[in-house]
């Protein structure tokens, strides 16, 4: 850049702060060593609490909308703007994640879709980047996990539907992650719940109570998609269940609130 462009630049960043777009001499591309060590739980809660501070914005075909609210979970982010917009992010969908090219002062534009950007105060933008840029990573993750999971619980199911019947008891460890999971539902942690309940079912994958209490944690969780996965695993384990039809009630309902 030359000199008389740096000292433009320096210029407009301190002398017109009301400008939308920061300050960048290039595009702000998160990674695997931008991230840290961010969990899972901090992607989410960044994306919680930047989002609803009410300086952001949702664009959609060219109209700014105030974006009054998100809700996220570990697959899909919902956000609703002013004169009742809403858009839903699943992270797994979204396309690199970067800045869009440009300077100006106060504000990061964020493409997440075709016709959908986001507007968000510089310097939380790269606190959002990287929380999606993580959300993204896992969510694909996720996806592979549970299709592999699936494969092999299909493959095994006489075998796992004869361990249910006959009531199989758990393995030590698989124990332990059951414990965890009781207590943390029981201090209302239900994404944590969510994960201890996995890593039993991991190991005992015939365990039916194990699948419908994962299925009720991840519906508080506001994960319907996969709530509705485990719950049928339950009723591929124990079809004959005497609260078969309250379970395939609750998928059908869990098919309602995803959609909304």
């Amino acid at each position: 850049m030359k000199t008389s462009h740096r000292w433009l630049v320096t210029i407009l960043c301190t002398a017109m702060p009301l400008l939308l777009v920061s300050c960048h001499s290039a595009p702000y591309l998160p990674d695997d060593s931008s991230v840290g060590n961010m969990s899972i739980r901090d992607a989410q809660k960044v994306l919680d609490t930047e989002l609803k501070r009410g300086e952001n914005r949702l664009i959609r075909s060219k109209d700014f909308y105030v974006i009054t609210d998100a809700r996220v979970n570990q697959n899909k982010l919902i956000v609703i703007g002013n004169e009742s917009q809403k858009s839903i992010f699943i992270f797994s969908d979204l396309p690199q994640i970067s800045l869009s090219e440009g300077i100006g002062l106060v504000y990061d534009s964020i493409m997440l879709a075709d016709q959908e950007t986001f507007l968000v105060r510089y310097p939380a933008s790269h606190k959002v980047m990287n929380a999606l840029y993580v959300l993204k990573q896992n969510a694909i993750k996720s996806n592979k996990d549970a299709d592999q999971y699936d494969a092999s619980f299909t493959a095994s199911l006489t075998d796992n539907r004869k361990k249910a019947a006959s009531n199989a008891a758990l393995p030590e460890v698989a124990n332990k992650y059951k414990v965890q999971a009781e207590g943390a539902v029981r201090d209302k942690e239900f994404n944590d719940a969510a994960d201890y309940y996995a890593a039993a079912l991991k190991i005992a994958p015939w365990w039916p109570v194990g699948h419908f209490n994962r299925a009720l944690v991840l519906a508080e969780a506001g994960d319907y998609d996969m709530a509705k996965r485990e719950m049928n695993y339950y009723l591929l384990l124990v079809p004959d269940a005497s609260n078969a039809r309250a379970a395939q009630d609750k998928i059908y309902d869990w098919a309602r609130q995803d959609s909304k």
